[in-house]
C-alpha cells in the first residue's frame, strides 16, 4: 500500500466546516475534505489491490483497515472541522454480515461472475445473494443482512443498516419485495431504503476509536459511485454528459426521458424524474495499466508515455488491439488481443493500438447515444484518466467534442459532499449543491485536422474488427 496525501495549506481556515468524503474504488480508496465552497482541502489515496486474486476474494475488513491507516494521516489542523461523513463505493457489490455486523465471507464484488439468476426482476444485487445462498448454505443461515459496499461502511460507522436508493423507480434495480419473494429470500435480510442526502446516524464510539474520528459526527447517505459521480460533474441537467473513467469507464448522459435499446444502459438518474443513459466500457483503466506492466513502463510518467504513443503517425503500419467483447455501446476490455503485430513494432506502436482502441470505444458510445436522441456536445471528464492532459486532448481529438475537466477530478468526493451538505441543510437539494460546488478548470478543444485523421483510422478499425469478429463466430460454429 502507498499513500498519496496532499493538503491545500494556502486556503484552509482552521475549523472551516467540511465534509469528509470517502470513496471506495475497486483498486484504491480516496479520501477528501471538501469545503462548502467545493474546494478540496485535503486529499489522500491508498492503493488496496495489487493482484488479481485479491479482487476475486476481497475481504470487507480490509476497507476498514485501509481507512484507519489513511485517517491516521489526516492533519491535526483539520481534526475539528468535520461537519459530516459521506461514503460512496462500487456496486453492485454485496457484503453478507452476521448478527454482530461482522462480514461472513469475502465481498461478492461487482465484477464477480458468480450469480444465480432468480425470477422476477431487474435487480443487480439479488443474483449475487441467491448464488451465495446456494453456494454457502451454512454461512447463509448465519447471515443477518446483505449490504452494499458503502452501506457496509456506514453500518460500521453508525450501527444503522440502510439500503440507498434515490427513488422508488431505482429500487427495482436494487430489490423490491416482489423480487425478494420470487427469489425465495426473506425480506428481513434487506435493510430499509433511504434516499441520497438522508442523515443515517452518527459516528459511534466504537467506530470513532477504531478510525480516529470524533464521535457523534453525522453520517449522510451517498451511495454507489457511478451515481455520485453525476453530482460531482454537474451532470444533473438534461443534455449534460460525463465520461467517468477509472478502472472501468462509462459515458453517462442525463436525459429527461428513458431510452430503451439493448445497445445502451438506461437507469433512473440520481435526480428523481431524470435518466442516466450510458455506454459502458468495462476495464479500460485496467487495460492501460496492464499494458504499462507488460511493456515495463510502470515507472514512466503517464504524460511521457502518451506523448511517445501520440508521435506514432496515423498512417504508420501498426498493430490493432481488439476487445474481447463488443456489443453496441458495451465494450469489454478485460481480455483482448493484438492483430497484425510484427517484429518491427515496439512499445509505442503497441501502446498506440491500445489507446486507439479505448478512444474508438468512447467515440462509438457517443455516436450510439446520439442516434437515440442523446446529443453530446461536450464531455465532463472525471476519474483517474481525467488527470492526464495528453489523454484528455487525444480523447477530444478522437471523439470530436470538447473535453472539460472539473477542479476536483475525483468527482465522487465532491458528489459525496453534495449529498452531505444537502443532508445538513446547506442546500435545498443535490442539484443545487452540484451547481454550487462543481467548477470547470480546463477545457480541451478538438483539433479539426487530428479529428479527420482519427476518423479515417476509426472507420478502418471498425471494419477490421467486424471481419475479425465474424471470422471468430464462424470458427465457433464449425
Amino acid at each position: 500500500m502507498s499513500g498519496e496525501a496532499s493538503i491545500d495549506n494556502g486556503n484552509y481556515r482552521p475549523s472551516e466546516p467540511y465534509v469528509l468524503s470517502v470513496d471506495v474504488g475497486t483498486s484504491s480508496i480516496k479520501l477528501g475534505c471538501v469545503s462548502l465552497e467545493g474546494r478540496l482541502i485535503w486529499w489522500d489515496r491508498e492503493r488496496i489491490l495489487a493482484h488479481q486474486h485479491d479482487r476475486d476474494r476481497w475481504y470487507p475488513q480490509t476497507w476498514l483497515r485501509v481507512l484507519q491507516i489513511m485517517l491516521d494521516r489526516l492533519p491535526r489542523v483539520l481534526s475539528g472541522g468535520i461537519a459530516a461523513v459521506a461514503v460512496s463505493g462500487h456496486g453492485p457489490t454485496v457484503v453478507p454480515v452476521d448478527e454482530a455486523g461482522e462480514p461472513l465471507s469475502h465481498a461478492l464484488m461487482w465484477l464477480d461472475t458468480h450469480e444465480a439468476i432468480p425470477t422476477g426482476g431487474e435487480s443487480y444485487f439479488l443474483p449475487k445473494v441467491a448464488w451465495f445462498r446456494d453456494a454457502h448454505p451454512h454461512l447463509f443461515e448465519r447471515t443477518r443482512l446483505f449490504l452494499s459496499c458503502p452501506e457496509y461502511i456506514m453500518y460500521f460507522l453508525t450501527g444503522e443498516a440502510v439500503t440507498i436508493a434515490q427513488s422508488e423507480e431505482f429500487a427495482r434495480y436494487v430489490w423490491t419485495p416482489d423480487q425478494i419473494e420470487a427469489a425465495g429470500l426473506a425480506r428481513e435480510l434487506f435493510a430499509p431504503f433511504v434516499s441520497i442526502g438522508r442523515r443515517v446516524g452518527v459516528v459511534s464510539a466504537r467506530a470513532g476509536r477504531f478510525l480516529g474520528l470524533p464521535e457523534n459526527v453525522p453520517v449522510v447517505a451517498a451511495g454507489h459511485d457511478f451515481l455520485i459521480s453525476l453530482l460531482g460533474t454537474k451532470t444533473v441537467v438534461p443534455g449534460r454528459t460525463c465520461d467517468r473513467a477509472g478502472t472501468s469507464e462509462g459515458i453517462n448522459h442525463c436525459s429527461a426521458t428513458p431510452v430503451t435499446d439493448p445497445q445502451i444502459r438506461c437507469l433512473p438518474h440520481v435526480v428523481p424524474g431524470l435518466y442516466n443513459v450510458a455506454g459502458i466500457l468495462s476495464s479500460t483503466g485496467r487495460l492501460f495499466e496492464w499494458f504499462r506492466g507488460i511493456s515495463g513502463q510502470e515507472g514512466l510518467p503517464y504524460d511521457q508515455m502518451l506523448n511517445e504513443i501520440r508521435r506514432v503517425a496515423h498512417r504508420t503500419e501498426k498493430p490493432w488491439f481488439f476487445p474481447s467483447i463488443h456489443q453496441g455501446a458495451a465494450w469489454e476490455f478485460s481480455r483482448g488481443m493484438f492483430i497484425e503485430l510484427g517484429a518491427q513494432h515496439g512499445t509505442a506502436e503497441m501502446g498506440r493500438a491500445v489507446v486507439d482502441s479505448i478512444g474508438f470505444a468512447v467515440r462509438e458510445a457517443v455516436e450510439i447515444l446520439g442516434e437515440h436522441g442523446c446529443r453530446i456536445e461536450s464531455l465532463m471528464a472525471c476519474g483517474g484518466q481525467a488527470k492526464n492532459a495528453v489523454w484528455n486532448q487525444m480523447k477530444s481529438d478522437i471523439v470530436g467534442v470538447p473535453i472539460e475537466v472539473p477542479e476536483v477530478e475525483d468527482a465522487e468526493l465532491v458528489g459525496d459532499a453534495c449529498a452531505a451538505f444537502t443532508g445538513l441543510g446547506e442546500f435545498g437539494d443535490v442539484v443545487e449543491a452540484a451547481e454550487a460546488l462543481v467548477r470547470v478548470k480546463q477545457r480541451y478543444e478538438p483539433s479539426h485536422e487530428e479529428y479527420e485523421r482519427y476518423t479515417s483510422s476509426y472507420h478502418t478499425y471498425r471494419e477490421l474488427y467486424a471481419r475479425f469478429r465474424d471470422a471468430l463466430v464462424g470458427c465457433d460454429s464449425d
